[in-house]
């Protein structure tokens, strides 16, 4: 079981910065926008918790992954000239 715990940390600490990677420029913007990624899945994450009753380290990862996948969608779609 704590495998999976070490997974989840894991996991949170790459995908806010991989989100954050798209919107910066330099590595300091980088990790405050990660920190920002980061507050906001895990808000996201225990929000989606509370109110469907699931459990909250799994909810808080796919809140993460959504956001990673919205930067990349933004990514895709204005592409960078």
């Amino acid at each position: 079981m704590k495998i999976v715990g070490v997974m989840l940390l894991t996991a949170l600490l790459i995908i806010p910065a991989a989100s954050a990677r798209h919107f910066s420029t330099s590595p300091e913007q980088m990790a405050i926008i990660s920190i920002l990624f980061g507050i906001s899945s895990v808000l996201l994450g225990l929000f989606s918790s509370l109110e469907f009753d699931i459990p909250a380290g799994p909810s808080i990862i796919v809140a993460s992954l959504i956001l990673f996948l919205f930067t990349i969608s933004k990514n895709l779609i204005f592409k960078d000239t």
